[in-house]
């Protein structure tokens, strides 16, 4: 299943849309005009409307049965048919009044026309500003008939991430039964992507049960996606909250999945305080997940004392922290980083320093860069990126490199292969 990644997130669209709907309904209502909305037998013609009945605005266009004839006829407004008005409300270049037109529309949409107005959506070309409109039809869709609209998305193209937008929103309005749904449909032995799909419903009102979900799932992307909903609901309820949450998950490669998300975001916003966070940890294999994001992060700003925060970290995490380091750090002096990386000799790991440093410096000290090589431990890894490096280097200066693996001792078929 992928994650949707859209300029407005699915949340904040159909807040916007519901926010729009209703302040457009309460003008109506206060104008006078809306004598016919507001009646109690407005209710009781929601599952008979079609989108037909609104005007090319997008707006409530309810008339009597006379207008309605003469409209039938031909003669009157909003006579246009429904994708006609669907297209009308497309054509808006505000992107805001189309998706309050939009959301007014689907407020008023019976169960049973959902489809049409999606497939009408899917047939029609939209401006450049209308991510998340499709979404909208969909969650409102979720929401009137939840099941109808699954049955849709099994039908339609993206099965998997239609189904996961109609799943998110009944979830947020029915756990239970998506939960059920979820469980009933997932065919095979691999992970549930349906569950993920849960979580994102439910990860803003019942965080604990969200998180029981995750640690039920197995090691996978599908986890993955469900670690990134539940902390961005961490997240709302402020960053303090979200550092203290991953002690509360016994599942060691759980606790470092949700530390990595939270790390990644709270690196972009206060690297320092992250940074303190983590070093915090008493596990090496959970600082580890999000060292690099962290050490990439404080390097951008004072690589010396990123260098320094690097010790602080447990063993088994100085490594990944090094690795996003040493760009920042080289290029701004080679000669100290290498000096630097040499003080972290026996670190576990410690072949991916070293050639982290390698490509850091390959193109404005490939001599220097080409000797390094030499320093890794492991001779498969050693072979690839000696062959690499020196690839690279033989593209801009073949005679620079005869010379350099003749005065170096190299395995020998990298001598053969660059000596020519």
């Amino acid at each position: 299943m992928k994650a949707s990644k859209l300029i407005f997130t699915h949340a904040a669209v159909f807040s916007v849309g519901i926010a729009a709907a209703m302040i457009a309904n309460g003008v109506r209502n206060s104008n006078g005009a809306s004598s016919q909305a507001g009646d109690a037998s407005a209710n009781g013609r929601r599952g008979s409307q079609t989108a037909g009945s609104f005007d090319e605005a997008g707006t409530n266009g309810k008339t009597s049965g006379k207008a309605s004839a003469r409209g039938s006829a031909g003669a009157g407004k909003g006579a246009s048919s429904s994708s006609e008005k669907l297209a009308a409300i497309l054509r808006n270049g505000d992107s805001f009044a189309r998706q309050r037109a939009l959301m007014d529309l689907i407020d008023k949409l019976g169960p049973s026309e959902f489809a049409q107005l999606a497939e009408e959506y899917r047939s029609m070309d939209h401006l450049p500003d209308s991510q998340g409109e499709f979404e909208m039809i969909l969650r409102g869709w979720a929401k009137a008939d939840p099941l109808g609209a699954l049955d849709y998305a099994a039908k339609g193209p993206n099965a998997m991430g239609t189904s996961s937008t109609i799943l998110s929103a009944w979830a947020s309005n029915d756990a239970a039964a998506a939960e059920r749904w979820a469980l009933d449909h997932h065919e095979g032995d691999g992970p549930n992507p349906y569950i993920a799909a849960i979580i994102r419903g439910i990860a803003g009102t019942d965080l604990a049960h969200a998180t029981q979900l995750a640690e039920s799932m197995p090691l996978s992307r599908e986890r993955g996606e469900a670690v990134d909903a539940i902390t961005r609901a961490l997240l709302v309820q402020g960053a303090d909250a979200a550092m203290k949450y991953p002690e509360t998950i016994s599942d060691l490669a759980l606790r470092g999945g949700f530390v990595a998300a939270i790390a990644n975001r709270l690196a972009e916003r206060d690297p320092s305080k992250a940074a303190t966070w983590l070093a915090s940890m008493d596990q090496g294999e959970v600082q580890n997940r999000a060292a690099r994001t962290i050490g990439e992060a404080l390097a951008k700003t004072d690589p010396t004392a990123a260098g320094q925060w690097v010790r602080t970290l447990k063993p088994e995490a100085r490594a990944e922290a090094a690795t996003g380091v040493i760009p920042a750090m080289s290029s701004a002096n080679i000669a100290g980083t290498a000096e630097w990386v040499s003080t972290l000799a026996g670190t576990p790991n410690y072949d991916q320093v070293v050639e982290e440093f390698v490509w850091s410096c390959n193109t404005r000290a490939p001599e220097q860069s080409a000797a390094w090589i030499m320093g890794i431990a492991n001779p498969e890894q050693q072979r690839r990126v000696l062959y690499r490096m020196l690839s690279e280097w033989a593209g801009q200066d073949p005679a620079a490199v005869r010379s350099w693996v003749s005065s170096n001792s190299v395995p020998p078929e990298v001598a053969r292969r660059f000596s020519k």
